[in-house]
């Protein structure tokens, strides 16, 4: 988002003279052992980057590693690109990826454990609602035992697009009533079809801080539509909201992808860390209970 300074064409030249080297005619070895050295680097990049993934995963084990987990538990993800891991350059799907794996490398792993993933990129609530009707989108609700939402930031950015000339706080705020009913029927519709399972909402969290720091509204426009969505898991007693937003306030690019919006594997993996501190209630023993 940042746009490359245009170069002072009257700066003086060097007053000592160099002398103009010929150009270097490339081989064809020349490119070969060049674009070798790229495609390293690209190894080397995404090495770290995994080894970075595998560490969290087995510091999380290692912390949980005497705690028994149920033998059953069917988790369902919908919602947005958060859910489908837009941005994981590792490809291990984002946190929900990350949080399978952590559940699964437990001493004593659920006998029969799945987390189905139906995130699609672009997704507003509107858009959740409907997708919610297919078939097998509906049939793994009913039988969930646990459904995490990520919905909302596309909700925001359609309304940024769409009042790019005139994007002030008072536009989001006269949007934020219609937010609240279609995350009200994201709800509606997941309890008709399943009253019992836990329901966890992830909340929103501002990608633009790092480049419009200068625009405090946005924070407060992204402090309110999460206050929407506590609101509404505290009306749901098998429900409740996980806020992301002070994870990534003070998160550096490190943890956003090259697109710097959505979070890359680092990004996820924090995602999936507080995601995990959540639903451990859902997976783990309560304390105290017998686990031989």
């Amino acid at each position: 988002m940042t746009s490359a300074a245009g170069e002072d064409s009257s700066r003086p030249f060097s007053s000592v003279s160099q002398p103009l080297d010929h150009p270097k005619k490339h081989t064809p070895m020349d490119e070969y052992h060049a674009k070798e050295a790229v495609e390293t680097a690209s190894v080397s990049q995404s090495s770290m980057i995994e080894n970075h993934v595998q560490t969290a995963v087995a510091e999380m084990v290692q912390e949980h590693r005497s705690e028994h987990i149920d033998t059953s538990v069917n988790m369902v993800a919908i919602g947005d690109s958060l859910t489908q891991g837009v941005g994981d350059a590792t490809n291990n799907e984002g946190y929900i990826g990350i949080l399978e794996r952590i559940i699964s490398s437990s001493s004593v792993p659920p006998v029969n454990f799945t987390i189905e993933n139906y995130g699609k990129r672009g997704n507003r609530t509107d858009q959740l609602v409907q997708r919610m009707q297919e078939p097998e989108i509906s049939t793994s609700i009913k039988n969930a035992d646990v459904i995490l939402i990520t919905i909302g930031a596309n909700d925001i950015m359609h309304i940024f697009r769409s009042n790019l000339q005139n994007l002030t706080y008072d536009v989001f705020a006269d949007a934020s009533a219609d937010y609240e009913n279609r995350l009200e029927e994201v709800f509606e519709t997941i309890r008709a079809k399943n009253e019992d399972a836990s329901v966890y909402l992830v909340g929103l969290f501002n990608p633009f801080h790092l480049y419009f720091d200068h625009i405090p509204e946005l924070n407060q426009i992204v402090k309110d539509w999460n206050e929407i969505g506590n609101d509404i898991t505290a009306e749901d007693e098998q429900a409740a909201f996980i806020p992301l937003d002070d994870v990534f306030q003070s998160a550096d690019e490190s943890y956003f992808a090259e697109d710097n919006f959505h979070p890359s594997s680092k990004g996820y993996v924090e995602i999936a860390k507080r995601v995990f501190e959540y639903i451990k209630p859902e997976v783990l023993p309560a304390e105290g209970e017998d686990t031989q």
